[in-house]
């Protein structure tokens, strides 16, 4: 942030964003210390580092040289706390866009999923908020709370990013958001049960986008007729039903679709309308599993950016942390396709952690050093004999330290 950007892992890393010298016209006009350039480069950081406040942030600031110049050494709490309430979420957004559209051309060569092909995932993840201070944002008796819309861009099974997020207070249902998190193109788009509705699944068709959506064991539908099923495997109807709905003018409609029903490994059953034909029972079943990719996201990034940890109860405040947790997400999956690494993003940061103030070489030549233990060490055997049937029984233990 300061003259020592090359210099450091961690201000090499901010420089990709490109925002350290920015002002706004807006919120910068008699600003002489925070600017909303050097503010964004802070938050981002501390949401790679898990610094969970205000306070942590500027005094992690005060001690780190390589994150100051002399007007930035006596930044408090306080000013962070204003100033992440007066961010343009819009700049935020901008820049969270363009780190997509960097990444999107860095995979665009990538093919998906093997046999089946690009995916997008609609889902939403949900934060809480205080009792008190998240009244604004009131969803039951039991919780406060904001959502995060996302449509998670599945290149390969190894490389997943938003591709577009919507916030919003809890209330607002999936469904309402799901015509702007669509894309018509040639991916496949995977929803559950949270965006059953029928009117829809009519526009999407009429739009030429393909879905696979989870549907309720009660959704009514109309055989036409069925493909058989391999015998023995989880599979138990593949069909093209006929569905009678009416749309958002209240008028009658009806479409075709394909349904496909299988049970998984603890005969849970699911029921699965598509309009994607081209693919095997299996593939479709198989598509909806992927699913499961953008509730590893939300875990990611709450458990390692700390998302779950919001630094305020303020609206601005809240949408602009969503927008810096994923613009911190974005970075670290961009030096991951630059450095051209195998190692998972994880543990990207966790070496971005360990050298935020080492130099780049360092920081490299860790990435790309060769494991020292060629061996797989002693491996441990099992028992030899039945296993065991049932659960072996325990005894409280006891213990008193005088």
């Amino acid at each position: 942030m300061g003259n020592n950007i090359p210099k450091t892992v961690i201000c090499k890393c901010l420089n990709l964003l490109n925002v350290g010298d920015f002002r706004s016209t807006l919120v910068d006009h008699r600003t002489r210390k925070l600017t909303t350039g050097k503010a964004i480069q802070i938050f981002v950081e501390s949401q790679l580092a898990q610094r969970s406040s205000y306070t942590e942030i500027a005094e992690h600031l005060r001690i780190t040289p390589d994150l100051q110049d002399d007007k930035l050494k006596s930044i408090s709490a306080s000013q962070l706390s204003r100033k992440i309430k007066e961010l343009p979420t819009c700049l935020l957004q901008q820049l969270f866009l363009l780190n997509v559209s960097r990444i999107q051309e860095k995979t665009k060569d990538k093919k998906g999923i093997p046999e089946i092909g690009k995916l997008r995932v609609l889902d939403a993840t949900v934060l809480s908020l205080p009792s008190i201070a998240g009244r604004w944002a009131y969803w039951s008796k039991e919780q406060n709370a904001v959502k995060m819309h996302t449509q998670l861009v599945v290149a390969d099974p190894e490389t997943v990013y938003p591709g577009k997020i919507i916030a919003s207070t809890a209330a607002v249902s999936d469904h309402e958001i799901a015509m702007d998190l669509v894309v018509s193109d040639d991916a496949i788009h995977v929803v559950d049960r949270g965006y059953v509705n029928y009117s829809l699944y009519g526009r999407w068709i009429q739009q030429n986008v393909r879905f696979v959506a989870r549907v309720q064991s009660k959704s009514k539908t109309e055989i036409i007729c069925q493909r058989p099923v391999p015998e023995g495997s989880p599979l138990t109807l593949d069909a093209d039903v006929r569905v009678r709905y009416k749309d958002a003018q209240d008028l009658p409609r009806e479409m075709e679709l394909r349904l496909v029903e299988y049970t998984d490994e603890k005969e849970r059953p699911y029921r699965l309308l598509t309009n994607v034909w081209d693919r095997t029972a299996e593939q479709i079943s198989e598509i909806y599993r992927h699913r499961w990719l953008i509730e590893l996201f939300f875990k990611w990034i709450k458990q390692h950016l700390r998302l779950v940890k919001l630094y305020s109860s303020d609206a601005t405040a809240i949408w602009n942390q969503m927008y810096i947790a994923l613009i911190a997400y974005s970075l670290l999956l961009l030096l991951k396709l630059e450095l051209q690494t195998e190692r998972s993003l994880w543990n990207l940061l966790r070496l971005v952690v360990l050298y935020m103030d080492k130099s780049w070489d360092d920081f490299t030549a860790a990435i790309f050093r060769k494991p020292e233990r060629l061996s797989k060490g002693r491996r441990k055997k099992g028992r030899a004999g039945r296993p065991r049937k049932h659960p072996k029984k325990y005894e409280s233990a006891r213990i008193i330290v005088k």
